[in-house]
């Protein structure tokens, strides 16, 4: 694993010794981990003397050393061309970000490196003001300010859990400083770090801070001026705007959202993968009124030969087949850790017959089977590409035949369980509708279900970040949530939201 530390030079011929000589010493110990250091300096132009002093500091120390010109004339402009520079004459797995004035100890980097590689994140702060962190001798209008900006930024976005937005001290993602990099909002130097921070959690990446000891710079601080304070506040709008825009984009294409994430885990498509995320799966299938309620909605619709795609442990389809005796019911689940319970659950059930194979498998037969309808519940957020899966379905069905989905709604409501369960998506009624239509569907009908499951969730899921589902919760919101929900659906068939959404279309004749 390599990174590039990227140094944007001034004058700062005073302290790129000591800060050089740190990173050789954060280099020996991320030795152990099997991780290289490269040093990149940028050149403004008003550096000559601090870019010979890098270079033959960074040749004693055995530090990898290039340069970069830059002639920005703002941090967004520079670090840009620093990226760039970076990614284009090499392939580092990260990019290292801090101030070569010696305001950051580059001997507590390995601590970044580590939780970086750890989380998969997209984005590591060095960060002064979470547990264990510090800015010994930080004048008290800089704190203020930095504090301040993080809560401006954190209103005016959306910007979730971070606290010190205003730093350079970073290990960054490739992916991560090429996206966010390519279309600044912002003006200013401290708009530009909070931009940073903010877009990079709107792309769907994640960020995490480690504690560290800021100290007083090698060199001279510049002082705060009234002109950076009211460039800051400008910026603030424009980065609102810039993330309403990235939030809209992502909105369309979640899947490349989710997948950023290092928390998502992903569900392998292949016959005999597993299931990532078994535990959720189990507390789920005993959660009988939630289960009893998506069969009763579906069962009137599914003819006598009924296929259930991504079929778990069982718990759909072993009740639609208990429920009708004279249908033939097919269940088919490509993960082993979950496929063996699904064949125990069906051994005594005449008319259910299971397979370890997938919806694609099932169509590339030269006997293919057709059904009456196809059945999907909770199983088309897992799958990258879902468009294809129901392109797949329709050739399953007979003309005439249903298609019946149950999938979670409301992206915003995405969250940790959803990264945890590897969802790639949280379905928009409007794009569900439009892609069952694309696919050649008729007598398309979308609705949302369960309203009153969205404010549980939302707290669970979004606010407090619980990272499973536990056996408490599932039984609470099972023998509490759904009944009241569903008394309600009753009288409102039709709820304006949902933590679900169910659709139903129908394959022409």
């Amino acid at each position: 694993m390599r990174g590039t530390v990227i140094l944007v030079a001034d004058d700062h011929s005073a302290s790129i010794s000591a800060v050089l000589g740190e990173l050789a010493v954060a280099q020996a110990e991320l030795c152990v981990d099997g991780i290289v250091l490269d040093v990149l300096v940028v050149d403004g132009g008003r550096s000559r003397k601090t870019v010979e002093i890098a270079g033959r500091t960074a040749h004693e120390l055995g530090l990898p050393f290039d340069l970069a010109t830059s002639t920005g004339a703002s941090a967004w402009s520079t670090q840009r061309d620093a990226f760039a520079h970076a990614l284009k004459h090499g392939a580092p797995d990260f990019l290292v970000t801090l101030d070569p004035s010696g305001h950051h100890d580059a001997r507590q980097l390995p601590d970044l490196i580590r939780s970086f590689r750890a989380k998969g994140s997209g984005l590591t702060i060095g960060s002064r003001w979470v547990r264990g962190g510090s800015a010994p001798g930080t004048s008290l209008p800089r704190s203020m300010l930095s504090r301040v900006a993080s809560l401006l930024v954190a209103r005016a976005t959306g910007l979730r859990r971070v606290r010190d937005i205003t730093t350079s001290f970073r290990v960054i993602r490739p992916d991560t400083a090429d996206l966010v990099a390519a279309g600044p909002a912002s003006q200013g130097d401290y708009g530009y770090y909070c931009e940073f921070v903010a877009a990079t959690q709107a792309y769907g990446f994640s960020v995490d801070e480690v504690p560290i000891i800021f100290r007083p710079r090698f060199t001279a601080v510049p002082r705060l001026r009234l002109a950076d304070l009211t460039q800051f506040f400008t910026d603030v709008h424009r980065i609102r705007g810039r993330i309403r825009s990235i939030r809209a984009e992502v909105a369309v294409d979640q899947s490349t959202w989710a997948a950023r994430s290092g928390r998502l885990r992903g569900q392998a498509p292949d016959a005999g993968s597993e299931f990532g995320a078994l535990d959720e799966l189990t507390e789920l299938s005993e959660a009988h009124h939630f289960t009893d309620w998506i069969v009763d909605t579906f069962e009137p619709l599914l003819g006598n030969r009924i296929l259930e795609v991504g079929a778990g442990l069982g718990a759909i389809a072993v009740k639609v087949a208990t429920r009708r005796p004279s249908s033939a019911v097919s269940a088919i689940e490509p993960a082993a850790n979950v496929f063996d319970t699904l064949a125990d659950r069906s051994r005594d059930m005449a008319n259910l017959s299971v397979s370890q194979i997938t919806s694609n498998d099932l169509a590339a037969r030269a006997d293919r089977p057709t059904f009456d309808s196809v059945l999907y519940v909770n199983v088309l957020e897992h799958i990258e590409h879902d468009d294809d899966e129901i392109r797949t379905a329709v050739h399953l069905l007979r003309p005439g035949g249903r298609l019946c989905i149950f999938v979670p709604a409301m992206p915003s409501l995405y969250g940790s369980l959803d990264y945890k369960s590897g969802h790639y998506r949280r379905y928009d009624a409007t794009r569900l509708e439009l892609m069952l239509e694309q696919a050649g569907l008729v007598d398309v009908d979308v609705r949302y279900f369960d309203l009153f499951g969205v404010a549980p969730y939302w707290l669970m899921y979004r606010v407090l970040n619980v990272s499973r589902l536990d056996r408490a919760s599932s039984f609470g919101y099972d023998r509490v949530v759904v009944p009241l929900s569903r008394a309600f659906e009753h009288i409102l068939p039709r709820p304006p939201r949902g933590k679900n959404l169910i659709a139903i279309a129908r394959r022409p004749l």
